[in-house]
């Protein structure tokens, strides 16, 4: 009878485990996640390739680090080969080891499933609505301390606040997609 109430007391404890480790696992990426990136994130600007993007994200201001806000800025040569900008807001959550972004255009919501992340560098896999785009950023800007987390004293929002909803009249605002990775299109069709 005894063995019957241990096997019960182990069981219990190690659906116990299962059931919170992937939160703990979640919350650890986003806090690696938070902060500001730059890099190729295979961005298509008025059918020109981007210059590169530049992806900030920002942990929501209650406890944890699975879900937040952030801006993803493309930068393009523009009319006259001059530099600009396209910047677009999306909100991030990170559930069950996939990072989803949702943006302000819809067409630009994507999910990152296959994907490598440290402290400096991330890359892997964008999966859109119709396409599957590789990128690679590397950190510059972190949103957390030695501590563990982030200090609700500081402006984290410290760039030029210029947004793509802010261009003048006689300016046409430009349309963005992500390029199609062929291979893992043909993979998918197969």
């Amino acid at each position: 009878m005894r063995w019957f109430k241990y096997c019960k007391f182990l069981m219990v404890c190690c659906l116990v485990a299962v059931f919170s480790g992937c939160e703990e696992d979640d919350d650890y990426r986003g806090y690696m996640l938070s902060g500001r990136w730059f890099g190729n994130l295979g961005m298509m600007v008025d059918g020109q390739p981007a210059i590169g993007s530049d992806l900030e994200f920002i942990p929501q201001d209650y406890g944890g680090y699975t879900e937040g806000y952030g801006y993803e800025t493309d930068y393009y040569y523009g009319w006259r080969g001059r530099v600009e900008i396209v910047e677009h807001y999306f909100t991030w959550t990170v559930r069950d080891g996939i990072i989803y972004l949702h943006f302000d255009n819809p067409e630009l919501d994507c999910n990152i499933r296959d994907y490598s992340l440290s402290p400096d560098y991330f890359e892997g896999y964008m999966d859109g609505v119709y396409s599957s785009t590789w990128f690679t950023l590397r950190n510059y800007e972190r949103y957390w301390n030695d501590y563990g987390y982030w200090s609700a004293g500081y402006s984290y929002r410290n760039g030029a606040d210029v947004r793509s909803d802010s261009v003048q009249v006689y300016k046409k605002i430009p349309k963005c997609v992500r390029t199609v990775n062929v291979d893992s299109l043909m993979q998918v069709s197969k």
